[in-house]
C-alpha cells in the first residue's frame, strides 16, 4: 500500500457523462472499507476497455482489463499455463467441432445484474464477434479463429461450435477474446466508444474512473464469485517516463511501477521498503518489417541483411545482464513436443550482412523504424539505437520517427520497421508466430507481408489433431520465417522487471495480465 495516502484520487467533476453514470451504476464500496487503495505507475493506457477492441490489445490493456473481465476458462501462469475454471465450470467435447460448457451459477456483474448463459451467448456472438461486419471480428479471427458459433442448451450449458476441427480450441478460450460482458449494459451503452469507457463485466475490480491522460481507477466488486478482491480500489497511474516511475516507488507515491529497465534495477534494490520482482517471460522481443509498401523492403535479401546485422548476444548482455535470452527463432521450449530443436537461427554474421545488400538496388535510402514517445517495451529505445548502429555498420540507413500513438506507428506512406513483443498467449505456435504473423495476424491484416506456403502450413497448425504432423508444419515455417521470406526478426526473449512496496506479496506472471485477485494478492 502506498505511504502517501494522500494520493489516492477522488472522483473527478471533469469526467464525460458516461463516465460519471459508470461511477454511479456499481454498488458504491463500503465507506468504513479497511482495505488499502492501490496505486499503479504505468507507461500508458489502452483507448478502450473492451477485450476485442484492436487498439487496446497491448500490454497496458490486458494489465488493466484482466482485473475487469473474466473469460470462460483462464490460465493458472504460474503452473505451466495449466486450464482452469472461470465462467465455465466444467467442459466436455460432443464432437471434434463441438464443446459443451456449464457455466457458473450466481456471477453478478458490476451493475449488480446476474449473468445468464444469454449473456455468455452474446459474447461470443454473431453481433460481436463472429459476423464479419461484427466490431470484434478482426480478433476473433486472430484469437479464436475456428469459432463458428454459440448455442444456449438450457439454463447452464451453452455449446460451442467450431468450423473445423482444432487442437487449441480450449487454449483459445482461456486466452484473450472469450471475456463475458453484460449483454444489457452493452446494447445501453449506445456505441462500440461509449462502451469502451464505461463497460460491464463480472471481474474482481469494476471500472470507475478513466481520465485518457492522467489515471484509471478500478474499484472492488466485492460480489464476485471468486471472492471479495483484497484491495479497496487500484488506481492506475499514467507516468510514461520510466526515472518518474521509479522516484515515486522510492518516495513511496506508488506501490507497484511496470517497466523497469535494466540499470534501474539497482537503484530500487538500494532503496528502503521496496523490491524488484520479475524477470524473463514468454514473450519474445523483434522488429517487424513492412514488405508490402516499403519498396525498399520488399526483397527479402533487405530483411535477411537486417537480420544477419544483429548481434543479438550482445544486445542480451549489454542492455539486460544476461538477464534475456536469445530465441532459437519465433519460439520456446514452452512448446513442448512442438519446439523445434535442431532449427537454427538467424546468425549475427556481419559480412554475410552486406554481401546481401550489395545484391539489392538499395542505394542508402533512409528506412524508418517508427516507435512511440517513451518506453512501451523496457528499453524500447535505447535498444533501437544498438539495433540503428548494427544496421549502419553494414551499409543500411535506418532513422528513428517518434510519433505520439500506436495508431501512427502504422500510418500510411511512410512505414518500414516497427518494434514488437510477441506474447506467447498459451504453449502452441498458434499463440505465438501464427497469431501474429498468420492470415489473421498483425502482419497479414495490415498489409505488411504474406507469403501463400507459410499460410498453407499454418492450416495444419489449425486444424491437424495429429501432433507429428503439425511439428513438420512448423518446422518448414521457421525456415520461411529465418531465412527465406521474413516478415520480422526476434532479438531476445521479453523481460518485464516490477518495482514493488515490500507491503505487497503479489506474483507476476510470464504474461503481461496482472492479477490483482485474492489468488494473487496479499497486502502485509
Amino acid at each position: 500500500m502506498s505511504k502517501r495516502r494522500s494520493a489516492v484520487p477522488r472522483l473527478s467533476t471533469h469526467v464525460g457523462v458516461a463516465l460519471l453514470a459508470l461511477a454511479a451504476a456499481g454498488p458504491a464500496p463500503a465507506q468504513d472499507d479497511e482495505r488499502p487503495h492501490l496505486v499503479v505507475a504505468m507507461e500508458d493506457f489502452p483507448p478502450l476497455f473492451e477485450p476485442l477492441e484492436p487498439n487496446s490489445r497491448r500490454t497496458s490493456g490486458w494489465r488493466i482489463m484482466y482485473n475487469i473481465y473474466d473469460g470462460l476458462l483462464d490460465f493458472d501462469y504460474l503452473r505451466d499455463f495449466e486450464i482452469v475454471p472461470a465462467i465455465a465450470t466444467d467442459w466436455q467435447r460432443v464432437s471434434d467441432t463441438e464443446i459443451e460448457m456449464t457455466i457458473r451459477e450466481d456471477v453478478v456483474f458490476h451493475d449488480g445484474s446476474i449473468m445468464t448463459v444469454e449473456d455468455v451467448a452474446f459474447s461470443l456472438g454473431a453481433e460481436r464477434m463472429l459476423e464479419p461486419d461484427a466490431p470484434g471480428f478482426a480478433q476473433k479471427q486472430e484469437y479464436l479463429p475456428a469459432l463458428a458459433g454459440v448455442e444456449v442448451v438450457d439454463h447452464r450449458t451453452i455449446r460451442l461450435i467450431t468450423d473445423e476441427p482444432s487442437p487449441v480450441i480450449l487454449s483459445q478460450l482461456a486466452n484473450w477474446g472469450s471475456q463475458i460482458v453484460s449483454e444489457a449494459a452493452y446494447r445501453a451503452a449506445g456505441s462500440w466508444e461509449a462502451w469502451g469507457v464505461a463497460p460491464v463485466g463480472t471481474g474482481p475490480y469494476r471500472l470507475a474512473e478513466f481520465r485518457p491522460d492522467e489515471l484509471v481507477r478500478l474499484e472492488a466488486h466485492d460480489a464476485y464469485w471468486g471472492g471479495p478482491p483484497p484491495a479497496a480500489s487500484i488506481t492506475f497511474r499514467l507516468v510514461p517516463e520510466e526515472a518518474a516511475r521509479v522516484a515515486g516507488l522510492v518516495a513511496g507515491d506508488f506501490d507497484l511501477i511496470t517497466n523497469v529497465s535494466f540499470d534501474q534495477v539497482e537503484t530500487i534494490e538500494a532503496a528502503d521498503g521496496v523490491d524488484i520482482i520479475g524477470g524473463e517471460t514468454s514473450a519474445l522481443r523483434g522488429v517487424y518489417f513492412d514488405s508490402e509498401t516499403n519498396p525498399l523492403l520488399a526483397d527479402p535479401r533487405m530483411r535477411l541483411a537486417m537480420s544477419h546485422a544483429i548481434d543479438r548476444d550482445l544486445l542480451a548482455e549489454t542492455l539486460w545482464g544476461g538477464r534475456v535470452s536469445v530465441p532459437n527463432g519465433p519460439q520456446t521450449p514452452a512448446f513442448g513436443d512442438m519446439y523445434v530443436a535442431e532449427h537454427q537461427t538467424t546468425r549475427f554474421d556481419p559480412d554475410r550482412a552486406r554481401a546481401l545488400v550489395e545484391e539489392t538496388d538499395y542505394a542508402g535510402d533512409v528506412i524508418p523504424l517508427r516507435m512511440v514517445t517513451g518506453d512501451t517495451y523496457p528499453a524500447e529505445f535505447v535498444t533501437a539505437q544498438a539495433l540503428v548502429d548494427m544496421w549502419r555498420a553494414v551499409g543500411i540507413n535506418v532513422q528513428i520517427e517518434l510519433v505520439e500513438s500506436w495508431p501512427q506507428v502504422s500510418q500510411r506512406p511512410g512505414t518500414g520497421l516497427r518494434n514488437s513483443g510477441d506474447e506467447m498467449m498459451y504453449p502452441d505456435p498458434v499463440a505465438q508466430m501464427w497469431r501474429r504473423h498468420g492470415a489473421n495476424g498483425w502482419t497479414q491484416v495490415n498489409g505488411w507481408w504474406s507469403n501463400e506456403e507459410f499460410n498453407a502450413l499454418g492450416e495444419v497448425l489449425l486444424t491437424s489433431l495429429d501432433q507429428a504432423e503439425r511439428r513438420r508444419a512448423f518446422a518448414r515455417m521457421l525456415e520461411i520465417f529465418d531465412h527465406e521470406d521474413p516478415p520480422a526478426t526476434m532479438i531476445h526473449t521479453g523481460a518485464v522487471f516490477y518495482g514493488i512496496s515490500s507491503a505487497l506479496d503479489w506474483s507476476p506472471y510470464p504474461h503481461p495480465r496482472t492479477d490483482f485477485r485474492a489468488r494473487n494478492l496479499v497486502i502485509r
